[in-house]
């Protein structure tokens, strides 16, 4: 537990829900993001479908051959310890790979098994932008259908087998659902305007779009710099990394505005990987903002050969790491 060159804009939603301990083969995956940044048609612009969501039951089921738990230094893991470590938690992030059908299952497992505990939780989620949060209010009134959710919150075919139970779930048992990340097109806007000074940028922007934003956001010379440099290398890092922070910031700010405003309940983030592995990044940005909060991560690694065994570098990365060959929905 813890106390306390241009490129296409996709490269940034792309990192987050990579493979997190990637430093140790930065070379090969630093290259298999450029080309994927590169690809011509953007994720948020793929046409969504409206297929009903798997239920709890029919989610992807965790293949006890394909996965492997460790504790933050080696130990054999497992989901119930972590559970019930987290039982006086008050902000879980869950560090995803985006698509991966075990996470997804795993995901499920600790949203249902938090909401059965005696305290109260909220669902916060990366893959809602700010701007989206009355539809997503919408849809768990029950005034909107899932295809109308889809359409407005700019999702695609694959949020029926990944984040589709979660909504239903908290649908069904009344669990707020915070639409936690920063839209793209400010952070973008950002990143191009030559205005280093976050403060100063913000003042250029209308009420209604500062409503969308942190109200803070500092690139910081730290961990989470010097691994972001380390695996985007020295050329393109510097010119994302406030992207990255804003993110961070976004998602840190949400998650801790609904605490201060609901003390009673726990804050449960799903996110990519990147943005929490280490404990660091969007942990940190939470924890200067509410220092008295504790918070826990777990996270996931996608091992592509070889044993799912926990190494030297894993040391310390979450509080719960979840070892998991390739996979996608």
């Amino acid at each position: 537990m813890t106390k306390k060159p241009p490129t296409s804009p996709r490269l940034l939603a792309v990192i987050g829900g990579l493979r997190p301990l990637a430093r140790r083969r930065r070379g090969a995956w630093r290259a298999l993001l450029v080309a994927l940044a590169l690809a011509a048609a953007p994720a948020c612009a793929t046409k969504a479908k409206s297929g009903e969501a798997a239920s709890p039951t029919d989610a992807p089921a965790v293949d006890p051959e394909e996965h492997a738990y460790f504790t933050s230094d080696g130990g054999a893991g497992s989901l119930e310890a972590f559970l019930t470590e987290v039982a006086d938690v008050d902000f879980v992030a869950i560090g995803e790979l985006h698509y991966h059908p075990v996470g997804s299952r795993v995901e499920l497992a600790v949203l249902e098994g938090m909401a059965a505990q005696g305290r109260p939780v909220a669902l916060a989620m990366e893959f809602f932008e700010r701007d989206t949060q009355a539809a997503v209010d919408a849809y768990l009134a029950g005034e909107i259908d899932r295809a109308a959710l889809i359409e407005r919150t700019k999702r695609d075919e694959r949020y029926a087998a990944t984040h589709g139970p979660l909504i239903d779930l908290c649908k069904a048992q009344g669990i707020p659902v915070i639409a936690a990340n920063a839209p793209r097109p400010l952070v973008t806007a950002y990143r191009k305007s030559g205005i280093d000074a976050y403060e100063e940028w913000l003042a250029t922007l209308s009420d209604a779009d500062r409503a969308l934003l942190p109200r803070a956001s500092e690139v910081r010379d730290d961990a989470f710099k010097r691994r972001f440099i380390d695996f985007m290398g020295p050329e393109r890092g510097p010119a994302f990394l406030k992207s990255m922070v804003l993110w961070n910031d976004a998602m840190a700010e949400a998650a801790a505005d609904f605490r201060e405003a609901h003390p009673d309940r726990r804050v449960l983030l799903v996110v990519g990987g990147f943005h929490v592995a280490g404990k660091i990044g969007l942990i940190t940005s939470y924890l200067e903002r509410r220092p008295d909060d504790r918070a826990a991560v777990l996270l996931m690694d996608q091992v592509e050969e070889g044993p799912l065994e926990f190494t030297a570098d894993d040391a310390g990365e979450a509080d719960l790491l979840l070892k998991v060959r390739p996979g996608s929905v």
